[in-house]
């Protein structure tokens, strides 16, 4: 078992979530316990496969996407693209997103999440 030393998110509300004792009021990106944020990108259904590129760069295998308030899908190419590379995907609310990348850290589980703060 791969026992990594991953934090969790701490505390979420509508407009703001808390890791490793800060917290973020932009999207962010967590990926290897470290924070990418203000994390750029453009409104969801208009995402294009360059807007993944530091999820193909750095080779992630398991993606969570946490959209907002509400669950939006980049479009179909996008995904089956990320797919193709072998790079799962799980696109969800920004709430359900902060949940599951708890449960997969604490199961010694290194998810990469890209996390929309609206």
């Amino acid at each position: 078992m791969n026992m990594t030393t991953n934090a969790l998110i701490e505390e979420r509300t509508d407009t703001k979530i808390k890791f490793k004792g800060n917290w973020y009021e932009q999207s962010l990106l967590i990926h290897d316990n470290n924070i990418i944020s203000p994390w750029k990108h453009p409104i969801i259904d208009q995402m294009t496969i360059e807007d993944f590129s530091f999820i193909i760069e750095n080779q992630c295998e398991l993606v969570l996407f946490g959209t907002g308030k509400s669950q939006v899908f980049p479009s179909l190419s996008v995904t089956t693209e990320l797919q193709k590379m072998n790079i799962g995907i799980e696109i969800m609310d920004t709430k359900s997103a902060c949940r599951t990348f708890n449960v997969l850290t604490s199961e010694y589980r290194n998810p990469t999440a890209l996390i929309v703060i609206d």
